[in-house]
């Protein structure tokens, strides 16, 4: 019990020191590393930072990844809204020493006709934009009961000629207890520097008006670059029970707080029913949030000529933009 409290005051201690430099709400950019990128956690509702254990750990909790068992590898992609795309890709391969863990997370569109005043309909030019993070996680068991893990990771983001890039970092641990297999985890994401952004089309343009329309050229005197802002810093606490716990059948419960650097805290529930750890059934309901709220999904588990194979499907409502979809493969070794 004593061990508890002593998680429960660390974590309220986090809170209470992120709160201090983080008050803006709407205020921080590379949002891309807030989107869900991975089905059982979605399903979930996010409330997974105490119940996730293996490579998928890489995006919800970095000491998760101690519980991996030799190679792990997870494929994820989703269909995010606007006709953009979230993929994550991870691997994890377990030591004596502890575990590592590589990672990669890509918000991907198409290219879109470029529009001016003079030009509404298009230009008839295109231009591109995207969004990165590669990261590089290490996690080991402290105890048995205790695990810590940390990601040290490289975002980069870039919109026609223009680019910016960050390095940041992730935090985490898990603890558990004797207690209905109460766990409690919590995660320290996207804790770094800033990003500001810079390149061509942000120098300084002046204008010649000509009878023949507008034309651009560059001031040399002069180089402009965006305003600097702050990654979507959070702050991550839940737990997780297993009120039920049989041979065949396994139900646990889930809690979380959210708390962003760029918003208002938000509290999560989530609930997993499995049968024979073969299949999985998920929910997840999300307080605080604008436009998402409910969110289900599905999980089938079995051995293919000795290799661990796992698929996952989640839907998650996202109100009037309608529903999102999630769908992963893991695979372990």
């Amino acid at each position: 019990m004593k061990s508890i409290i002593k998680f429960i005051l660390i974590s309220l201690l986090i809170i209470s020191l992120k709160g201090q430099g983080f008050t803006n709400i709407g205020s921080a950019g590379a949002n891309f590393l807030q989107i869900p990128a991975e089905p059982v956690g979605a399903a979930l509702g996010n409330s997974y930072v105490a119940h996730v254990k293996g490579v998928e750990g890489l995006y919800w909790n970095p000491s998760a990844i101690a519980f991996s068992e030799g190679t792990e590898v997870i494929l994820s992609t989703v269909d995010w809204i606007i006709d953009t795309r979230i993929s994550f890709a991870g691997v994890t391969h377990s030591f004596d020493f502890g575990t590592i863990g590589l990672s990669v997370t890509a918000l991907t569109m198409d290219d879109m006709e470029i529009t001016t005043e003079l030009n509404p309909n298009g230009t008839g030019q295109f231009f591109g934009a995207g969004s990165y993070a590669v990261g590089l996680s290490y996690a080991t068991r402290v105890i048995d009961r205790f695990s810590f893990g940390a990601t040290i990771k490289y975002v980069y983001e870039y919109i026609w000629e223009t680019n910016g890039s960050a390095i940041a970092f992730d935090f985490g641990s898990v603890y558990i207890t004797d207690f209905h297999n109460l766990r409690i985890g919590m995660r320290l994401a996207n804790f770094g520097g800033s990003v500001t952004f810079a390149g061509d089309p942000i120098d300084n343009k002046a204008a010649e008006i000509q009878n023949s329309g507008a034309t651009y050229v560059n001031d040399p005197r002069l180089e402009r670059v965006s305003k600097e802002y702050s990654l979507p810093q959070t702050f991550n606490v839940g737990i997780a029970i297993d009120p039920l716990s049989t041979k065949n059948h396994r139900l646990t419960l889930l809690a979380s707080a959210v708390d962003p650097s760029d918003n208002d805290t938000q509290i999560i529930f989530g609930t997993e029913y499995a049968f024979n750890d073969l299949v999985f059934l998920r929910g997840g309901y999300k307080s605080g949030y604008d436009e998402q709220d409910f969110s289900f999904g599905v999980g089938l588990k079995y051995d293919l000529a000795g290799i661990k194979t796992q698929f996952d499907y989640a839907y998650s409502a996202f109100g009037i933009l309608g529903g999102i979809n999630f769908i992963s493969l893991k695979v372990g070794i």
